[in-house]
């Protein structure tokens, strides 16, 4: 089982990696996940891989921007990253083991432990690691979602999914454009504005997302924008809320 990925030019990469795709990315994000360990020590850890030969260079360029971002941001409520490597065939990094955040609730809903308590502490953690990248390090997330979001060993919600990042002032300051079509639902309305160059608060673009996150957090997998118009199981303490992320 660990020994399919030791074939190919990542020798020099210091985890082990499972052949076997961890189920809650599937056509969000451009990379798979897979478990991992620390060779030697065996310590577990999550590896985000990447095909580079079997992608478009337009997701390769998205893949290499993700991983020099992900190597410099440093926060709590951000996926921590351990080491990676860069091939013309592959590109992984590994970071401290985690579940997608929709594995996650399905597994605990399953369970019978979802609370709305421990929702509503994750919620908060993924705001502060956007209030770091926004106010702190001046970037737009640009991606916030449920398949964004992971859950550490101690239940701890971590935000990833930087493939879209970008700066909220300065001559970079557009959106790049979100090449998984899956994705285009978590668009905010004023997307169009940004793409034209108007002003918009930069703020407004991640607490859209928010919204998004918080409807499937209750609801499951956002089928298309227009669903965020019900409020489905959201609980009646976070619609008001909720109404002023999504502007419904």
């Amino acid at each position: 089982m660990w020994s399919f990925f030791s074939r190919d030019p990542t020798k020099d990469f210091s985890y082990e990696i499972s052949p076997e795709k961890v189920p809650g990315l599937d056509d969000k994000s451009i990379w798979t996940l897979h478990k991992g360990k620390k060779k030697g020590s065996g310590d577990p850890v999550s590896v985000f891989a990447f095909d580079v030969k079997g992608s478009s260079e337009s997701q390769v360029q998205i893949a290499k921007a993700s991983l020099k971002r992900i190597k410099t941001l440093r926060h709590p409520n951000i996926l921590t990253f351990l080491d990676g490597i860069e091939t013309d065939k592959v590109i992984y990094f590994a970071t401290e083991p985690v579940t997608p955040l929709e594995t996650y609730i399905r597994e605990c809903s399953s369970e019978g432990s979802t609370n709305e308590l421990a929702i509503s502490w994750g919620l908060h953690q993924v705001v502060k690691g956007l209030s770091f990248l926004i106010n702190d390090c001046n970037l737009i997330h640009n991606n916030v979602c449920i398949s964004s979001i992971f859950v550490d060993s101690a239940g701890e919600w971590k935000l990833g999914g930087v493939d879209y990042m970008y700066p909220a002032s300065g001559q970079d300051s557009t959106p790049p454009v979100k090449i998984l079509p899956m994705l285009e639902k978590y668009d905010p309305p004023e997307k169009v504005d940004l793409r034209k160059g108007m002003m918009a608060k930069k703020w407004s673009s991640d607490m859209w997302g928010v919204g998004c996150l918080i409807w499937e957090v209750f609801n499951g997998p956002l089928p298309q924008t227009s669903s965020l118009k019900a409020f489905g199981k959201i609980p009646k303490s976070l619609v008001p809320n909720y109404c002023e992320l999504v502007k419904c």
